[in-house]
């Protein structure tokens, strides 16, 4: 047997033979019908809960598209990479442990052949879990901006993520002599990637604690002092008063501070390679979102964007500049904090909608989405599949050089 020859007859003979084995029970369809279910129930909850939240939110505040379409991503991302290991993780050592191996082996087919066959065989049954939810994707784009090039690009990663899970499995079954131990093994490696990634990430914060001297733009402490004196009073002589007095904004200062701050910059790349910030990171952006994903992210219910902006912030250094001026502004029910494109700090009334006089020298720290993380991300996930995948095949090929005492040859 040649290890490394792959033929199309022979990767093809293995790929129908598997499908076979597999859709020979109607639980399948079954399976299939109970996943159609639960996806349906649960687009139908978000758009119920999109619904009730745009009934209480401006129009230009809230569409339901991106919440729709970013949580469905997730959960189908989730159950997939729940799917998977089922199918690859006895694969081999399964076939093996029933004589069925042996048969495959003494044929013409070559290692890279029978497992590139199961592969493609397991991967392509995980999928067809996935596109049973494309309805409800399609749904979403019709409800919100999602275009057919955000939903191709983001379900092409999601497909290229389970082809690796499937492919750990299968290294674990060849590995494994026992289908118990490598289905917890490939689950355990899941778990790894997915959970295990952000709790490690968090238990390096402590490491990367350290002290830094930032520059503060803001009031003292006599000021502010003297200034809530200041409402107190306005609010006892006017209890439904709309114009309190103006925060004294004009008499902020620089001074400087020291504070104990984690550099989340310098081990934020422990996650790049978790599959749902891969998915998040990969999705495709509306117009114009990319160069401030702070912006997009507080005008829209986008669970993808918001993990994407999430990490971005972490690997970017801790700001060395505060403004607490705004603050002041916060605080007061008739004025309201934004910030213009150039990152500068604007309140403007709530009833007249006239803008503040009010410069602030800190500038937003804007995020931006410009630069790709997910491909380093996805290289390493390819990395780990691919490795499994060779030690499947080196675990395959004919002869043998060395088994595990008891392993069922023929």
């Amino acid at each position: 047997m040649n290890t490394w020859t792959v033929s199309w007859p022979g990767l093809r003979t293995v790929v129908e033979l598997e499908i076979k084995q597999r859709i020979r029970s109607k639980r399948w369809i079954w399976a299939l019908a109970v996943w159609f279910l639960l996806i349906g129930a649960i687009t139908v909850s978000i758009l119920g809960s999109a619904a009730w939240l745009a009934e209480r939110a401006r129009p230009s505040d809230f569409t339901a598209g991106p919440l729709a379409f970013g949580t469905i991503t997730f959960f189908v991302l989730g159950m997939g990479l729940l799917i998977a290991p089922a199918f690859t993780s006895t694969s081999i050592n399964g076939d093996r442990a029933a004589g069925t191996l042996a048969t495959l082996q003494a044929t013409r087919l070559s290692a890279v052949e029978i497992a590139l066959g199961k592969l493609i065989a397991a991967w392509l049954a995980a999928a067809v879990f996935l596109v049973v939810a494309l309805p409800f994707i399609a749904l979403s784009m019709v409800l919100g901006n999602i275009s057919v090039w955000q939903v191709m690009v983001t379900f092409a990663v999601v497909f290229t993520l389970v082809a690796v899970v499937c492919a750990i499995g299968l290294g674990w079954s060849a590995l494994m002599s026992r289908g118990a131990i490598s289905t917890l093994f490939t689950y355990l490696s899941v778990v790894v990637l997915t959970v295990l990634t952000p709790i490690s990430l968090a238990l390096t914060l402590p490491l990367v604690i350290q002290t830094d001297t930032i520059r503060v733009w803001g009031a003292s402490t006599q000021l502010v002092d003297e200034y809530d004196n200041q409402l107190a009073r306005y609010w006892d002589q006017n209890p439904n008063g709309q114009n309190p007095p103006m925060p004294p904004v004009d008499r902020c200062t620089w001074h400087a501070e020291t504070q104990s701050t984690a550099h989340a910059d310098r081990t934020w790349w422990i996650v790049a390679v978790n599959p749902f910030v891969v998915v998040a990171d990969a999705a495709p952006l509306p117009p114009g979102a990319a160069k401030d994903l702070t912006m997009y992210s507080q005008i829209n219910t986008d669970p993808l964007a918001m993990l994407k902006m999430g990490v971005r912030s972490m690997s970017q250094p801790n700001a060395l500049e505060r403004d607490e001026c705004a603050s002041l502004f916060i605080s007061l029910p008739n004025y309201n904090v934004s910030f213009d494109e150039a990152g500068n700090v604007t309140a403007t009334d709530a009833e007249t909608g006239r803008q503040v006089s009010y410069d602030s020298p800190v500038k937003r720290k804007v995020v931006n989405a410009e630069a790709p993380i997910w491909p380093w991300g996805l290289g390493a996930n390819l990395l780990l599949g691919g490795g499994m995948f060779f030690v499947a095949v080196r675990r395959l090929r004919v002869p043998y050089q060395k088994l595990a005492p008891g392993t069922r040859v023929a």
